[in-house]
């Protein structure tokens, strides 16, 4: 909300000041001045808190004085989030605006900015500044309604580097007093906000322009310097980025807060937009000894490598301080304490990993290591890193498997196309010298002999899977006899790959050994029989003679068959159809 102060006086509110009693808080010692008011440490019932009391020039206009208190009720129902100043609540007391806020520390964007001008520097460089926008850009999603003027002075960095929305239910009274004509519209307010409600494409403008104020160290204005310019490494992706989200149509903009998000993360989160390797225009080039130093993500992928401690200043900061003070939390346990060097370290090795929490043992400060402005990018870049190594590892394992898998397969097929060969040999010859003689070495009752041939399976037509039944077991031997038409459906459609059936000539070596009995239940003439032997058990499960299953002599046929054992298999079954005859 900077650079409207000018428009809305400095005078201190009436009945507010250290000491002032307001909302059941007592103020105490001043902290910063705002645009909008003056912000003051506060206690309540021994609680620490914030208090911003209000200028009196705008709570004095209806529609910003309703919108803040309004804005501060809906804040204060809203879930804890770690990008954002937890509002208490607020109201009017005495005729004084205030809002309480939870208790705060750590410097304002505003502030740290200015320094940095003073001693003659510029923005945060292209990584902070993108991990400030992208907290920000989140605390302001999960708000859930729009700001409407967030700028340098609505966010607060503290010394962790934990950044958070100080103002959330300020902006909606700053909008309102633009929309009354009471105030002139800021650089970083759209222009629309004079003549039109908050929506959230007017926070889509207000991040571009805190970005270009963080990248660049100053606040956006026509005709100052592109961010691309100003910032060593940048390229051009970012300046039409900026240009899109402070287009003066609202039309022009990213419609979400949430896109926008995503596309500063990858930009500046991700690098997509920073060039290490070539200047932009009116930079020097890097010095032979910089460009000769392995970049962050080097280090990162090769713990190694040793990080330079210039290649950042942020980071040679955090590297020249080697305070212990630092304890990381996994799970239940803490660990530490450390220096930031020995976090960096960790985070190389992939000890310290995303999720983490890191404590200030002095303070009792907590927050994911992820959200650490220098730190963030590291760990997500170890992440990176550590993910492209198990998927280059993953990669070679498979290949490797692949190989000895094919290997296998191949010596497999091979000796299967052997024995199938040997098989095939040793069964026509086997047929060949049994074609003459498959009367030989039956049972002879009396002057009788059985003579029995064997036919192959055939593949009788399919019949409908209807499910009907038909005919029924004879004799005492008939029972549990399966009925279902689809029990001899010889088309195979039932069959699996587990095993290969039984062969006709075992089949044959075991009912041939039956003559006696086949001669008993015929007493003369032939018949057809047609069998099922279960793979796993040997035994028969189902018969057919002369094409049905019943009379004579099916019953006594079908009992003898049922009374014989087969070699098992692993097949689920075979098939198999004969003739007998005397």
């Amino acid at each position: 909300m900077s650079g409207g102060s000018a428009d809305l006086g400095r005078a201190a509110p009436a009945g507010a000041g250290p000491g002032a009693q307001l909302g059941g808080f007592t103020l105490g010692q001043p902290l910063w001045k705002i645009a909008v008011g003056d912000v003051y440490r506060a206690t309540a019932q021994g609680l620490n808190a914030t208090v911003v009391v209000v200028r009196p020039e705008l709570a004095a206009i209806p529609t910003a004085r309703d919108a803040i208190v309004a804005a501060a009720k809906a804040a204060a129902q809203l879930p804890e989030h770690r990008h954002l100043v937890r509002t208490l609540g607020g109201g009017v007391e005495n005729g004084v605006l205030w809002v309480a806020l939870e208790e705060v520390d750590g410097s304002l964007v505003r502030d740290l900015l200015a320094r940095k001008r003073e001693a003659g520097g510029g923005g945060f460089g292209a990584r902070g500044a993108g991990n400030l926008v992208v907290g920000v850009a989140g605390a302001l999603h999960a708000a859930g309604h729009p700001h409407g003027a967030i700028g340098a002075e609505s966010v607060i960095v503290n010394r962790t580097g934990r950044v958070r929305v100080l103002d959330l239910a300020l902006g909606p009274g700053v909008a309102a007093a633009i929309k009354a004509g009471r105030l002139q519209t800021p650089a970083h307010v759209a222009p629309e906000l004079a003549s039109s409600a908050i929506a959230e494409t007017a926070d889509v403008y207000g991040l571009g322009a805190l970005l270009y104020e963080v990248l660049v160290g100053r606040p956006l204005q026509k005709g100052g310097p592109r961010p691309s310019e100003a910032v060593v490494g940048l390229t051009s992706q970012i300046d039409e980025l900026i240009a899109r989200m402070c287009a003066r149509d609202p039309g022009k903009r990213f419609g979400s807060i949430e896109v926008v998000k995503e596309l500063i993360s990858e930009a500046l989160g991700r690098g997509g937009a920073i060039d290490d390797a070539t200047p932009p225009p009116g930079q020097s080039s890097p010095s032979l000894a910089a460009a000769s130093q392995p970049s962050l993500a080097q280090a990162l992928s090769n713990p190694s490598i040793t990080v330079p401690a210039a290649s950042d200043p942020a980071l040679a900061a955090a590297l020249a301080d080697t305070t212990e003070k630092w304890l990381i939390q996994k799970g239940r346990l803490d660990y530490g304490p450390f220096s930031l060097a020995d976090v960096l370290q960790q985070i190389k090795s992939h000890q310290i990993v995303a999720g983490n929490v890191m404590i200030d043992k002095d303070s009792g400060g907590r927050f994911n290591v992820e959200d650490h402005p220098i730190l963030g990018p590291m760990v997500e870049d170890a992440k990176h890193a550590k993910d492209t190594l198990r998927r280059a590892e993953a990669e070679e394992d498979h290949h490797a498997r692949e190989k000895t898998r094919g290997v296998v397969l191949y010596s497999v097929i091979g000796a299967g196309v052997l024995g199938l060969a040997l098989g095939v040999f040793f069964l026509v010859k086997k047929l060949g010298s049994d074609e003459g003689k498959q009367a030989t070495g039956v049972e002879s009752v009396g002057n009788a002999k059985l003579d029995v041939k064997i036919s192959m399976p055939k593949a009788p037509p399919k019949v409908a899977h209807s499910g009907g039944h038909h005919g029924h077991g004879g004799g005492g031997g008939g029972g549990g006899n399966g009925t279902d038409a689809l029990s001899f459906d010889m088309s195979g459609d039932d069959d699996d790959d587990s095993g290969a059936p039984l062969d006709m000539q075992t089949v044959y070596n075991v009912y041939s050994k039956y003559g006696g009995g086949f001669a008993k239940c015929l007493g003369g003439g032939s018949a057809s029989v047609a069998i099922i032997i279960d793979g796993k058990s040997g035994r028969v499960t189902f018969v057919k003679v002369n094409g049905g299953q019943s009379g004579e002599p099916y019953g006594c046929i079908n009992r003898l068959m049922r009374s014989m054992q087969f070699p098992t298999t692993t097949a689920p079954r075979t098939r198999a159809e004969f003739d007998i005859s005397l």
